[in-house]
């Protein structure tokens, strides 16, 4: 058994231990085989049922992929001083801890699809993820949002999964705390694309997700319509104007995506782009939506929004973002 699951593991979608280009590459050449992904999640737990709606979306996509694996961590920065105080051991808390985390998985019904759950300390939680992508042999991290679906709130991410979208050393799908398994579309993996180099990543990420879904794929590409035109121009000139940047829109991305080899539906969205981008992906039923990180630093988000935050901090569905093949400055 141990030597047949050696050999599957050489078909997986990511080379364990390689970095990050050769990573892509893998997936490029998971999407030619067509067959299960073989992947390592990296599913982030806590106690304080945000972890949820990861759990669950785990759960579906085991019934999906079958060759997708889960190891469940919970990363904890420091003990509560309120133990400290009472002098509690800390390997009492660690099994205090790993107990309650357990529990979480049981309530989800999703125990089993999970070869470990671990408890690792880290001086900032998405440290601690990070580093158990290499310890854990993950290739993907799935954690939960603070805000639930449709919930209007000033802190929507949270500060690990914040961070997480400019560190995390892999596909990073940020999930609704309140999401179900039958709020999960049963359409296609839609990917957000500015046609940019920094979404080629993304792009061949959820290819190999559509893939090992058996989903569609679909490109959505956003166009920023002046509103400006729609003030001075006659209706007729309007739909016009509309209509040439749809097929312009269209055009560019289908080029694009054949220039990487990939054939997919386009979809063109115009208006506000994040809101439009994650509402065409509701209409489509989709399952997932991906899109690439910019990797901006603290200094450039002031000026400039991203995208990829944004769309998992307000998405009702689970979101992918997948960083650029060059690593970070």
């Amino acid at each position: 058994m141990a030597a047949q699951d050696g050999g599957v593991r050489k078909k997986c979608a990511y080379a364990r231990g390689a970095g990050r280009d050769a990573m892509l590459a893998a997936v490029a050449t998971m999407a030619a085989l067509q067959q299960e992904t073989c992947m390592r999640w990296i599913v982030g737990l806590d106690l304080e049922g945000l972890s949820q709606g990861a759990i669950h979306f785990a759960r579906w996509l085991h019934t999906q992929d079958r060759g997708a694996r889960f190891v469940g961590v919970h990363a904890v920065e420091a003990y509560p001083a309120a133990l400290r105080e009472i002098d509690v051991a800390p390997e009492v808390f660690q099994d205090w801890a790993l107990a309650a985390t357990e529990r979480e998985l049981a309530k989800a019904g999703a125990r089993e699809i999970f070869e470990d759950v671990a408890l690792v300390r880290a001086v900032r939680a998405e440290d601690g993820l990070n580093e158990s992508l290499a310890a854990k042999g993950g290739e993907g991290l799935i954690v939960g949002r603070k805000a639930g679906r449709g919930q209007e709130a000033l802190v929507r991410l949270g500060r690990v999964v914040r961070r997480l979208i400019r560190e995390a050393n892999g596909p990073l799908i940020v999930v609704p705390p309140d999401l179900l398994p039958q709020d999960i579309g049963a359409g296609p993996v839609v990917v957000a694309t500015d046609v940019a180099d920094d979404s080629v990543a993304a792009l061949r990420f959820a290819q190999a997700m559509a893939q090992a879904l058996g989903r569609e794929l679909v490109l959505a590409y956003g166009v920023a319509v002046p509103s400006v035109l729609e003030k001075y121009l006659p209706s007729d000139a309007w739909d016009g104007a509309q209509r040439a940047i749809n097929a312009d829109g269209e055009a560019a991305s289908r080029a694009w995506a054949a220039r990487h080899g990939v054939k997919a539906r386009t979809l063109v969205v115009a208006g506000p782009l994040v809101r439009g981008l994650w509402s065409a992906a509701v209409r489509e039923q989709a399952c997932l939506l991906v899109c690439g990180s910019r990797r901006l630093s603290l200094v450039e988000r002031i000026f400039t929004s991203s995208v990829g935050s944004e769309l998992a901090a307000s998405a009702p569905l689970a979101v992918a973002v997948v960083p650029p093949s060059a690593p970070a400055e």
